[in-house]
């Protein structure tokens, strides 16, 4: 397929058959209903997919039928208009690795119509901008989602169902976790109160030994004296105070840390009743940065 930039309104009526397929805002992200529509002069041809097909899909499958409805018009020279640059991204990949099935029944299509010596054209139109054609298909699309049950069915994409697959894994593992608080877990319960189950962002900026470091903090580690030898009394490295709870007394009073905890109430001596609780909440309380440039230094 020719790809051409974007043209100007009075360009549009040049060609034998000009299409505009649209699909923008026709997702609807409550009820995950979705339509595709093309229209082309006084044809309009509109489907409702199957719920939770993306943008993407969506503007495929209006790509797809405007070529299906040129293969039978005989058309000698096709322009399909869209407002979907990933479309035609999508179009162009020589390796896709997603959307196969849309992607390939498309370009079957089109290679039935350039064999037949058939020019085709997909050009890219901004959207909302007054193309008559482009508010024609994007008010079809929408009716298309609205319709009271799907006509087309559009396979979930390795993308979608692998985003489904961690949100069921998610919510699994977060049901097995908050069964393990109620049972009075030490370390379940210090995960919950030191994360809020909210995940360690993404920065590569972090150095990995300092992500681990964070990590332990968050989950609550012993440090390595105390899984080897049980209970036992720690020297801080940092301010050489001598406890048996090492990781609290990092927390709640070792002065290398007392800025984590300078606009927090007074917190329990560690190992009373209530310290591991309020240790957590130091590390949910201080911001990303800090903590970061805390086990840094």
């Amino acid at each position: 397929m020719k790809k051409e930039s974007e043209e100007r309104k009075e360009d549009v009526a040049m060609y034998d058959s000009s299409y505009f397929s649209d699909s923008n805002g026709s997702v609807d992200p409550a009820t995950g209903a979705a339509g595709a529509a093309f229209v082309s002069g006084q044809t309009t041809k509109q489907w409702r997919l199957t719920d939770g097909a993306s943008c993407l899909q969506a503007e495929l499958v209006a790509i797809r039928g405007a070529l299906h409805h040129a293969l039978e018009s005989h058309s000698p020279h096709v322009i399909i208009h869209t407002d979907s640059k990933s479309s035609i991204q999508a179009l162009r990949d020589t390796q896709p690795q997603d959307n196969i099935h849309l992607l390939t029944s498309t370009l079957l299509l089109a290679q039935r119509l350039a064999a037949r010596g058939c020019e085709i054209t997909l050009n890219w139109v901004p959207s909302h901008v007054g193309l008559s054609g482009n508010e024609a298909a994007d008010r079809a699309a929408k009716s298309a989602a609205a319709l009271p049950s799907p006509i087309t069915a559009v396979l979930p994409s390795f993308s979608q169902s692998l985003l489904k697959i961690k949100s069921a894994s998610h919510a699994l593992s977060r049901q097995q976790h908050e069964a393990t608080v109620a049972l009075s877990s030490p370390s379940a319960s210090w995960y919950a109160a030191a994360t809020a189950y909210h995940p360690l962002p993404q920065d590569p900026s972090i150095a990995p030994h300092v992500r681990d470091r964070l990590h332990s903090l968050r989950l609550g580690f012993p440090c390595c004296e105390e899984i080897r030898q049980g209970a036992v009394d720690i020297t801080c490295d940092h301010c050489q105070v001598t406890s048996p709870f090492a990781l609290q007394h990092y927390l709640l009073k070792c002065e290398a840390t007392s800025h984590l905890r300078e606009r927090l109430p007074p917190h329990p001596q560690p190992g009373h009743p209530g310290a591991a609780a309020a240790a957590a909440a130091v590390i949910r309380s201080v911001p990303l940065a800090t903590r970061t440039s805390t086990v840094r230094e």
